[in-house]
């Protein structure tokens, strides 16, 4: 019986792994607080601008959303992995939902004048699409750079076991 040993993932794919799961759950969670009328705006939001009918108010539109978000948190993770994994923490995971709050609230609404922008929305709106993206930045930065110094220390014992054989 041979003694095959699994490889570990790459961090790469870890780390989008943790995008999808991220786009997933806070999308979902973002729609949910949604239906619920804490929220005017859905995970729908984010194609408002780009598709065409009636459909994206629905299901289908915040289902569609989650998917896209879910898509593109794919890339937020890989670039938080690139540039910042060495910040750990909750703050860079606050400044981190924030920006990315910013981009989406404030880049949608100049992009297409139809959208509104995040200082057109009601309180409830803002304050909780806000915290929403608070969350799901802090639930990136906190995986990926865990991630990372999981990798990091593998490396390290790795090393460590090459170096210390006779």
């Amino acid at each position: 019986m041979e003694n095959k040993k699994e490889k570990p993932s790459s961090f790469t794919k870890k780390v989008a792994g943790i995008g999808i799961v991220g786009g997933l759950f806070w999308g979902s969670i973002w729609y949910f607080l949604h239906i619920f009328s804490f929220s005017e705006a859905g995970p729908n939001y984010l194609i408002m601008p780009f598709a065409l009918g009636d459909w994206k108010q629905g299901v289908w539109g915040n289902l569609l959303g989650i998917a896209l978000m879910s898509i593109a948190s794919i890339l937020v993770a890989i670039l938080y992995g690139a540039w910042f994994k060495k910040f750990q923490g909750i703050i860079p995971g606050i400044i981190y939902g924030i920006v990315l709050w910013a981009l989406i609230f404030f880049g949608v609404g100049l992009l297409s004048p139809v959208v509104k922008h995040a200082l057109e929305f009601s309180r409830p709106t803002f304050v909780t699409t806000l915290c929403i993206f608070i969350l799901y930045g802090v639930f990136i930065t906190y995986s990926v750079s865990f991630e990372a110094a999981e990798e990091n220390r593998t490396k390290a014992n790795s090393e460590t076991a090459y170096s210390n054989k006779p």
